[in-house]
């Protein structure tokens, strides 16, 4: 019992200190945190951070993947496989939607909680670590549309000219499309291109 308790304090002192870069990171950009500012936010010392992260790109890799991964895992739908996709792409325009409504003169990526995209494409680019990380969870991301793809083909649900693969690939940068738009402030028809997407992975009637 005593093992696993400090097994559960290990796991709440990490969770802790994402949670305080994350909260950093939204407030001052993913450069500005120092590693003494996100462990006084989040209540450890520095030796407590070193027993769950190498050095400051560790933590901001960490974070990326939670959050992003946490993303992915509430957009792409698993149930009903004639209408995942069809799903997949409603849940992610109403995350767009969502993201709009909620700040019409700043919208972010619709990230719980919202990350400017901008800034974490910029980091990305700047940190071998975190675009191997980013890598990961796209590629993530593409297998599980490209098995959702394949299910709905079967039980056709979803067009079967198309490799399932080729579907999961432009859904996906359709995605990143999408969201690079918000952040630059593009305005972007929800509805249109939720009706385009679902246009473009029908069935031919």
């Amino acid at each position: 019992m005593a093992e696993k308790g400090r097994a559960v304090a290990k796991q709440e002192t990490r969770e802790a200190l994402i949670a305080a870069a994350l909260a950093e990171f939204i407030a001052r950009g993913l450069d500005v945190p120092s590693l003494d500012a996100i462990c006084a936010r989040a209540g450890y010392t520095r030796g407590a951070f070193y027993v769950h992260f190498r050095d400051r790109d560790d933590l901001l890799a960490a974070v990326v993947e939670r959050v992003l991964g946490s993303f992915i895992d509430t957009v792409i739908a698993t149930g009903d496989q004639a209408h995942d996709l069809e799903r997949t792409i409603d849940r992610f325009a109403d995350a767009v939607r969502a993201a709009l409504s909620a700040s019409a003169a700043d919208p972010t990526l619709p990230l719980p909680p919202a990350v400017p995209f901008g800034r974490l494409l910029d980091a990305i680019s700047r940190n071998r670590k975190l675009r191997e990380r980013f890598v990961a969870l796209l590629s993530r991301a593409l297998a599980r549309l490209t098995e959702v793809a394949a299910h709905g083909q079967a039980a056709r649900g979803v067009r079967r000219d198309v490799e399932s693969a080729q579907i999961a690939f432009l859904l996906l940068t359709i995605a990143l499309g999408v969201v690079v738009a918000i952040d630059a402030g593009l305005e972007v028809d929800v509805a249109g291109a939720r009706i385009a997407a679902l246009a473009l992975v029908s069935p031919a009637r």
